[in-house]
């Protein structure tokens, strides 16, 4: 691995940007490791990624942007802007026209932009490496955002029996699950929640968590019928909801081993392989 120097000295006018946009995005991880694995393949300096921080309000104008940015090679696209993303490219892969989200774009040599979905088979990925499977599992997610809509289909693909959709307006999660048992009928879908449901895995798939004083995504007694908690939510590691869980004696799964899962998907995606 390069020194600092070094590291700096390798950036040149030749060198392809890559992002990580989101508002916040001081919590990413995505830059940090993404140049670690850069710099041990022998290829940062042909490639960086930096944090970009642009709010939901000025993304458009800032996304047409990147397409004057000739040296742009790609960016991983985080909380607010999966969805609005998806709108915004010129191609989606088939799994990001599904779930109508996008985490990754990159930029085509003739300036096209084409944008994937990865979150979802990373985080039954990082799920699997921690030695947990969803086949078979009833499950509870919270979420209908960019994120749970990926992790819902990719939940039904790898074959959980049941899911459970929650989220602050519910007509979005009776559309997601509409959309996930469309493509997946067998599996057995519901928005609501019984004084005696029990949950093998429960999902946090929102951004509630990575503020100190947000409140619970999941709810203490809901907590309580649950075996594993998962989380999506990279920074803090150790979320409020983790940490109660953990209290009340659950097994718990921070949200780093999925995004650990896409890196090299994402990188490939970009073109830095």
């Amino acid at each position: 691995m390069q020194n600092p120097k070094n590291m700096l000295a390798s950036i040149t006018g030749n060198t392809k940007i890559l992002g990580v946009i989101a508002d916040p995005v001081s919590q990413a991880r995505t830059p940090a490791m993404a140049n670690t694995l850069l710099d041990e393949r022998g290829l940062l300096g042909a490639f960086v990624m930096l944090p970009m921080q642009v709010s939901a309000e000025d993304f458009p104008a800032f996304f047409t942007g990147l397409r004057a940015l000739k040296n742009f090679g790609g960016a991983v696209v985080s909380m607010p802007h999966k969805i609005i993303t998806a709108s915004l490219v010129d191609e989606l892969t088939p799994e990001a026209r599904l779930v109508g989200a996008v985490n990754v774009v990159r930029r085509n040599s003739d300036g096209r932009l084409i944008g994937t979905m990865l979150d979802g088979e990373g985080f039954v990925a990082g799920l699997a490496g921690a030695g947990y499977s969803v086949k078979g599992a009833h499950v509870l997610l919270v979420g209908a955002g960019g994120a749970a809509s990926a992790i819902a289909f990719a939940l039904a693909k790898n074959g959980c029996v049941s899911l459970s959709i929650q989220n602050r307006a519910p007509e979005r999660a009776r559309g997601l699950l509409e959309r996930v048992t469309h493509v997946y009928p067998q599996v057995e879908g519901t928005t609501e929640i019984h004084a005696t449901s029990h949950y093998d895995i429960a999902i946090n798939g929102t951004s509630l968590g990575m503020k100190p004083n947000d409140d619970l995504p999941i709810s203490k007694s809901l907590i309580a019928r649950c075996d594993l908690i998962a989380e999506c939510v990279i920074a803090p590691e150790m979320t409020p909801l983790l940490q109660e869980a953990s209290d009340q004696g659950k097994v718990v799964h921070t949200g780093v081993p999925m995004l650990a899962a896409q890196m090299n998907l994402m990188l490939a995606f970009m073109g830095a392989e």
